[in-house]
């Protein structure tokens, strides 16, 4: 009789200290530390790739914004184009989220510096995606659909174009 009082003494105290053991475990983190990040994105608003550099300016809850700039060019990934320039990226960007996985979505502009009148010079992007980012800084990968869109008419798109992109970024957050 006083083994069955024990355990049930024991089993009472177990189930009264769970609660704070599993809430250890899971710990919510909706503002980010790490409110500056910089990567390489392959494809995306970057055109072919793009070393960029990121700051978060303003988070609320699962609310965050910031701005993007990036620099890249066609130099190595397209060897058909008769000349080497400069691609530049810019985007405001949006994320949705808590702890380390993000919703992102984003507004950009591009512009080629070229003199190339069968290339694009200036387009306009459109992101959403996904982003894994750690709060306190560390490992950063984006995932992302970034159609563009361009008034300009060339050789190759008389007319409006409007061409379906993906884009892939590696870096870090700090």
């Amino acid at each position: 009789m006083p083994e069955k009082r024990f355990t049930l003494l024991l089993l009472f105290f177990a189930i009264l200290l769970l609660p704070d053991k599993l809430s250890a475990q899971y710990r919510t983190v909706e503002n980010l530390s790490a409110m500056n990040a910089a990567y390489l994105e392959i494809a995306g608003n970057g055109d072919t790739y793009s070393i960029n550099y990121e700051r978060l300016f303003f988070q609320q809850a699962e609310f965050k914004t910031g701005l993007r700039i990036g620099v890249g060019t066609n130099l190595f990934f397209l060897p058909e184009e008769k000349t080497t320039y400069p691609i530049v990226p810019i985007e405001a960007i949006g994320l949705m989220g808590r702890r380390e996985k993000h919703f992102e979505f984003g507004l950009g502009y591009t512009r080629r510096f070229t003199d190339d009148p069968e290339l694009l010079h200036d387009m306009y992007f459109a992101r959403l995606g996904f982003r894994y980012q750690q709060p306190e800084g560390g490992l950063l990968v984006r995932v992302a659909l970034t159609p563009f869109i361009s008034s300009e008419s060339n050789v190759r798109t008389p007319g409006l174009a409007l061409v379906p992109r993906f884009g892939l970024s590696v870096g870090r957050s700090f």
